[in-house]
């Protein structure tokens, strides 16, 4: 592994943000999404008006299956708030894989240069 000291400023950043929300912060790899339903009793807004009640799911894969779970209204900003973090260090970590396949392909380059 390369020295910080070789590493551009937006490598180190990004990977210091990563580490930082990895050991500060707790996060869930998953989606968030709203689902419409019918209850089914005869009386309700979602059988008479059609109004379907709306409920939020977290989706997550867990040994190659995917599941959804359901989130009370209690916790709908908790979990917003675990899969945002999730999604920051996502998005770190592509930055820096971005920058460490350009570093590749520039040292792929140089070594057929050299051999050339």
């Amino acid at each position: 592994m390369k020295h910080k000291s070789h590493m551009s400023k937006g490598e180190r950043r990004e990977r210091s943000l990563a580490a930082k929300i990895i050991s500060s912060e707790p996060f869930i790899q998953g989606s968030l999404f709203e689902m419409g339903r019918i209850c089914g009793k005869a009386t309700c807004k979602c059988t008479l008006k059609g109004e379907k009640h709306v409920s939020l799911y977290l989706t997550i894969s867990k040994d190659n299956k995917k599941k959804m779970i359901y989130i009370p209204k209690e916790m709908e900003k908790q979990v917003q708030m675990l899969v945002e973090a999730y999604q920051r260090i996502k998005k770190s970590m592509a930055i820096v894989s971005d920058n460490c396949l350009e570093q590749l392909i520039q040292s792929k380059k140089n070594l057929l240069k050299k051999d050339a």
